[in-house]
């Protein structure tokens, strides 16, 4: 399999995980205390673009005329034109079929990406492999990453499994205008016997005879550009994206840089009070290190 040895490693020790789920109801019940208005079972099916100064001329709005995006066509729970002075634009893969239509270059493909998870309980040495010392004071192993194929494990105690997954980049087809039916995208328990397995067994052979108890398949959403997040404003419209499965742990820095932008301000304050130029992230200048460990 020509598999790298491994020389060394990285240890994090100030890594960790969190329940979206319960990070996005916090979001909710904070956005609503605050005024605002959350829509569920909506969907955003068009970028309604206008002129900046209606004439009232069939065809508008013409080259000659300064244009911006006045709202949206929404359908479902709500099914009308919601209009505002401005709009940000936060729909991961979906952001192409917003933005094409009205001639904006969303930056964005996307890629199924899969999950499996393996019950440790169901096969020799994976038990106390789970429950590796030394690293934390819960006695779990840590995320590990392999050196090869992206192929990445972590514990979940509460429900004694490893979760799996893998970055498959060669022969994973590139999708640029997804499905809405999510049904689509699913997993496949032969990759990972042929293809995740193999690699893992390799170098933990506590996983040699691990069978899949649960998958799930999803999309991530890479920045064509260097799979690293951006934020650019196109007149009234403010695009944030290309997180590459990592916006959990950027969607607060994220958040803060679309305020400092929809301000007109030149950098945001990041948590910890470290400021950000907002130029960075956008296309313009953009000026970010590259991040080696996009998985």
């Amino acid at each position: 399999m020509a598999l790298p040895s491994v020389e060394g490693g990285v240890f994090g020790p100030k890594c960790g995980r969190l329940d979206p789920d319960k990070l996005v109801r916090y979001y909710v019940q904070e956005f609503l205390r605050m005024g605002g208005s959350v829509a569920f079972n909506t969907s955003a099916e068009k970028l309604l673009v206008g002129p900046s100064c209606r004439l009232g001329v069939d065809g508008e709005p013409f080259v000659w005329q300064d244009s911006r995006v006045e709202g949206i066509q929404a359908s479902g729970a709500i099914n009308e034109t919601i209009g505002s002075d401005t709009i940000v634009l936060a729909c991961g893969a979906w952001g192409n079929e917003l933005l094409e239509p009205a001639g904006i270059d969303g930056h964005v493909n996307s890629k199924k990406r899969q999950l499996f998870s393996v019950s440790a309980r169901r096969a020799r040495g994976l038990e106390e492999l789970l429950h590796t010392k030394g690293f934390n004071l819960l006695d779990l192993l840590p995320l590990v990453i392999l050196p090869k194929a992206g192929v990445h494990f972590k514990p979940v105690s509460e429900e004694g499994d490893f979760w799996i997954a893998c970055e498959d980049e060669v022969n994973r087809q590139v999708i640029h205008l997804p499905d809405h039916d999510l049904a689509r995208y699913t997993a496949e328990q032969e990759y990972y016997e042929r293809n995740v397995n193999p690699i893992l067994s390799a170098y933990f052979p506590q996983f040699r005879n691990a069978r899949v108890k649960a998958m799930w398949a999803g999309l991530y959403s890479y920045n064509t550009l260097d799979n690293l997040p951006f934020v650019f404003r196109q007149d009234n419209l403010i695009v944030v994206g290309g997180d590459s499965g990592s916006g959990i742990m950027k969607g607060d820095s994220l958040g803060r840089i679309v305020d400092a932008v929809y301000r007109d301000e030149e950098k945001a304050s990041l948590y910890g009070d470290v400021w950000y130029r907002t130029s960075k992230i956008g296309f313009g200048r953009r000026s970010v290190e590259r991040e080696e460990w996009i998985i």
